[in-house]
């Protein structure tokens, strides 16, 4: 089985992360993945990108996590893609098959409302699952579900309990919708990962989705064995 993590945070992008390039690229190969979605909170989330820059500027920065992770597999030879995790007061989106210059040329993509947003991104081929979908934190009012507007749910997340989890999977099983499995990681020391596994190599983001829309891409947890 080959397996990738879809659901991850760079210092570079991410407010909220302490992971640099190098660090994730070695947790990640010493933990037998094949490769790596990386996932930074996009401009509307905890993003570690200066929002008084131009559109087309932020979105260059906001890039740099997944470039310099890109770098630092490729020299390792492990497999990096990109990603993001949209937000809207706390729910948050994986959305893949979205490109930098795509993002470049919609200015006006945070003036969207969530809905319109998934809309828009599900209409010019993204894959868009909603993470986590039963977190709960002080920071978050409710919990908001979309269900009808997705393409899956993230049924693991190994940063959450296992009610949270369990629960995204009777939505997911319910709506009949796709499932992922994610570690949403920050930090090295996280316990355990999550990722999907599959019984073929995936060469591209393309075929991340294609998987996922399958069924092919299967959700896993396991322990991180990685030390610093």
């Amino acid at each position: 089985m080959y397996r990738y993590e879809t659901h991850c945070h760079t210092l570079y992008a991410s407010a909220c992360s302490v992971l640099d390039a190098e660090t994730l690229v070695r947790l990640y190969g010493e933990n037998g993945y094949d490769g790596v979605i990386v996932t930074d909170h996009f401009l509307n989330g905890n993003t570690a990108v200066d929002l008084t820059k131009p559109w087309r500027a932020q979105i260059d920065d906001f890039y740099a996590g997944y470039e310099r992770a890109a770098e630092a597999g490729a020299r390792a030879g492990l497999k990096v893609f990109f990603g993001f995790e949209y937000s809207y007061l706390g729910t948050d989106f994986l959305t893949y098959g979205l490109t930098r210059e795509w993002l470049k040329e919609h200015p006006g993509l945070l003036d969207l409302g969530t809905r319109a947003y998934l809309a828009l991104a599900r209409g010019c081929g993204a894959l868009c699952i909603q993470a986590h979908p039963y977190r709960e934190a002080n920071y978050i009012d409710h919990i908001r579900l979309y269900p009808s507007d997705v393409d899956g749910m993230e049924t693991i997340n190994a940063a959450r309990d296992e009610r949270c989890n369990r629960l995204a999977e009777g939505l997911a099983a319910e709506y009949g919708l796709c499932r992922t499995g994610g570690s949403d990681l920050h930090f090295a020391g996280q316990r355990l990962l999550a990722g999907v596994e599959t019984e073929r190599p995936l060469e591209s983001l393309s075929d991340f989705i294609e998987a996922v829309r399958t069924g092919q891409a299967r959700p896993f947890m396991q322990e991180n064995v990685f030390r610093l």
